[in-house]
């Protein structure tokens, strides 16, 4: 299962894009986001860590107040949440009906809000959602909705930001770059779609822990040319994603 992002034209019915559509939004600008529901099963969907008015978050039969709560979207039908986004930073968005089955099956994405006039460039800012390939005993992990990814191929001497996503159903995710003999250090600058206050932004070790819901963005400092590694895990052997990453 995926979210497809219309462009232009309608996306085919039986369309499934990996991984989810990364939604680009701007701080400060009202945004309508019509969900329309091509599974054969109801659905929801939350705007996770966003402020915004209740009815819209999209937590079925929960998300608004009195007789005006959220509807399950029934297959067939639509729901249009309302957004103005108060921060920039790194969100995310995922089914809230069926949980376990459908964010297994691939039903959540990223949200990206940048300041008025700013675009996102995938050559220096890399969103890196993870979340499970299904549903049965220990996970699989998937990033971006692939476990066996081709090399990422960074420009060396340049400034990359990470926008980490643990979207998985359960459980703490362990996110590390490293190089083999030498040391990798990176900057942690933003939690949950807040900045940090500048005396917790610092140079680290390039390893972060996030909880089910969180994101965290780092920053990369011209790294140099060579092979990196960056693994995503439980501490599991078997079930650790790994992605060579190549700077030249």
């Amino acid at each position: 299962l995926g979210y497809v992002l219309e462009r232009g034209a309608d996306p085919a019915r039986d369309s499934v894009e990996i991984p989810g559509s990364v939604l680009v939004l701007t701080r400060g600008e009202p945004t309508d986001i019509t969900v329309v529901n091509r599974l054969a099963e109801p659905t929801g969907v939350h705007w996770h860590g966003i402020e915004l008015e209740s009815y819209s978050d999209g937590v079925v039969g929960w998300s608004g107040a009195g007789d005006r709560v959220a509807p399950r979207i029934a297959p067939g039908d639509s729901f249009t949440a309302r957004l103005t986004l108060p921060r920039a930073g790194t969100f995310m968005y995922h089914t809230h009906l069926n949980d376990l089955v459908q964010l297994t099956s691939g039903l959540y994405g990223a949200i990206v809000v940048l300041e008025p006039g700013r675009t996102l460039d995938p050559a220096t800012d890399h969103v890196l959602v993870a979340g499970w390939d299904g549903a049965e005993g220990t996970p699989w992990i998937v990033v971006n909705g692939d476990s066996a990814p081709p090399p990422l191929t960074l420009a060396a001497g340049v400034t990359h930001r990470f926008r980490l996503v643990n979207i998985g159903s359960a459980g703490r995710l362990g996110f590390k770059l490293e190089r083999a003999g030498a040391s990798v250090t990176w900057r942690r600058v933003a939690k949950d779609g807040a900045d940090l206050p500048p005396s917790q932004v610092r140079e680290h070790a390039a390893q972060e822990r996030l909880d089910v819901g969180e994101s965290r963005d780092v920053v990369l400092a011209a790294p140099a040319p060579g092979s990196y590694r960056l693994t995503v895990g439980y501490g599991l052997a078997e079930r650790t994603w790994t992605r060579e990453v190549v700077v030249r």
